[in-house]
């Protein structure tokens, strides 16, 4: 070990305890070391994996829209023609006589028989 006194520097021999340390100091580095390079693996994975299942969902989204725009076309087009008929339906209701003027007709026609 070296210390630096007013520009001097004095070598002190390391004893077996500090040597010790030392080396266990650098034992549990490269463990940390290691386990720090699991760790950026598994981030780097889930990076991966996050992306595809995005794309997977965003993919898939695309493809049904794709897959289902024909049918809904044809379901809308038919529900269009459903409320065209209600239309005319309510329409012909509205051009009827009141129901007055239709038993006023049907009391004549039983008056007549």
């Amino acid at each position: 070990m070296y210390t630096q006194v007013d520009n001097a520097i004095f070598h002190y021999p390391m004893d077996l305890q500090e040597k010790q340390l030392l080396e266990q100091n650098l034992e549990v580095s490269k463990e940390t070391n290691h386990l720090l390079k699991k760790v950026v693996s598994a981030q780097r994975w889930g990076r991966v994996f996050r992306i595809f299942y995005w794309a997977i969902i965003i993919g898939g989204s695309i493809g049904v829209y794709y897959w289902l725009q024909p049918v809904m076309n044809q379901v809308l087009g038919n529900y269009d023609a459903i409320m065209k008929g209600l239309d005319s339906v309510q329409q012909k209701t509205q051009s009827l006589p009141d129901s007055s003027a239709l038993n006023s007709f049907l009391d004549k026609f039983r008056q007549g028989q």
